[in-house]
């Protein structure tokens, strides 16, 4: 009997422990909400928003209806108390550590008695992949570290980009506006009016009064680089992606070649020096038969608020300059830093489905290949991202190494709401 319990116990932990481990799924269709922003900063809210019977248990829940309802009547009084003070208007959205840690809780407490909820996690968020970084959690625990980081986000964008706080890198991330400005104050002011009187389509959900805003702040200061381009695989991508589903790639070393960006720091230029080095750097590995494709990445990032996207015209220059084919291009447009390049990179030979197991190169110059071959480098991505995105292998050279992207790269940040 009592081997017959051990082993019981066993099996039960072992199941637990399969349930916990389940993550994402390349045959997952997500959620979408109509607004690509929110898509891909904050999946839980747009994959509850889809759910009928999840909408309806956290709106009837006596702990999130109160919070909603305490918010509700805040935000009225702060419309009519701040019209000159935006930031006391805009600090009544944040939501306080104490009230996250309270909506956290109830939300734990909600999945050990729902099994729809249960259900939710395990068929929507977890195949998603957006928390790749939370898999090995229990469903309860799972869902409380969604909600706080998505809680964190909608707070980096308040304070961002309606209290002009700078965010991590302020010279290419901050308000576009002068939020001491009389227009500014009168904008935000405007927008919260908006949002609070508005007769038809009220805010249902405990979440979307400060999301609502979040977003809005990120429209009114033309800051929708992360989905500017999207869908990727329908539109710049779309002949690379194809391509994918038909190329050998036992015939090739390396499944692709990423090519890191150098954006130029004046509104002229479009390419940098150093950054057309790299590129002739990554053509000289694909004319050497390395990889069958080539992934260029680089955002709007330098200088502030440019017009273009680095690995658009890192595209450009590869068929104009080089005929490379554009099937055998893949452009990331959206990273911002080293970090980003790989984790970006990582998320796309994974969407797209190339064998992930397979390595692939990464090329730039000499000093910043040092770099990203550093332990230096991969701190950074687990100070930043919480994690390291790929593996960093072996170098092939002074210019190029090998690494394999690692399925955490799938995980949204929204604490980077440019590219989350």
């Amino acid at each position: 009997m009592k081997t017959f319990v051990v082993t019981l116990a066993i099996i039960c932990f072992t199941t637990l422990q399969i349930k916990a481990q389940k993550g994402y799924d390349p045959s997952f269709k997500a959620s979408q909400s109509g607004n690509l922003l929110q898509d891909k900063n904050f999946y839980l809210f747009t994959a509850i928003q889809n759910d009928e019977a999840v909408k309806q248990l956290l709106t009837t829940n006596t702990v999130l209806k109160a919070f909603k309802q305490y918010q509700d009547k805040a935000l009225a009084e702060s419309l009519q108390k701040h019209k000159e003070n935006s930031a006391l208007l805009v600090k009544t959205y944040i939501l306080s550590q104490k009230e996250i840690s309270k909506i956290g809780n109830e939300l734990k407490n909600l999945v050990q008695q729902s099994a729809l909820l249960q259900n939710f996690i395990e068929t929507n968020l977890r195949p998603s992949g957006a928390y790749e970084a939370y898999k090995e959690l229990s469903d309860a625990n799972y869902l409380e570290a969604c909600w706080k980081l998505c809680a964190a986000g909608i707070n980096h964008n308040l304070k961002v980009y309606g209290l002009g706080e700078a965010p991590q890198y302020a010279t290419i991330d901050s308000v576009s506006y002068d939020v001491s400005s009389s227009y500014y104050k009168a904008a935000l002011w405007m927008w919260s009016d908006r949002f609070v009187q508005q007769e038809t389509d009220k805010p249902a959900l405990f979440f979307e009064n400060s999301l609502n805003y979040a977003l809005a702040l990120l429209y009114m200061n033309h800051r929708d680089e992360a989905s500017r381009y999207e869908p990727l695989i329908l539109k710049e991508n779309a002949k690379a992606a194809a391509h994918v589903k038909h190329t050998d790639f036992d015939a090739y070393p390396y499944t692709s070649i990423l090519v890191l960006g150098n954006g130029p720091e004046n509104y002229r230029d479009r390419l940098s020096a150093v950054g057309k080095l790299n590129l002739q750097l990554g053509v000289l590995k694909y004319r050497q038969k390395l990889a069958p494709f080539i992934i260029v990445s680089g955002g709007h990032a330098h200088p502030f608020r440019a017009d273009y996207a680095e690995a658009i015209e890192m595209k450009k220059e590869l068929i104009n300059y080089y005929q490379i084919p554009e099937d055998h291009i893949i452009i990331e447009p959206n990273a911002r830093h080293t970090t980003t390049n790989l984790r970006n990179a990582a998320r796309l030979m994974i969407t797209y489905a190339m064998p992930v197991k397979q390595k692939a190169l990464v090329v730039t110059n000499n000093s910043h290949s040092a770099y990203t071959g550093d332990q230096r480098f991969i701190e950074r991505c687990k100070e930043e991202l919480g994690y390291a995105p790929a593996r960093i292998l072996k170098r092939i050279d002074a210019t190029t190494l090998e690494f394999l992207p690692q399925l955490k790269a799938l995980q949204q940040n929204p604490l980077e709401p440019l590219d989350p």
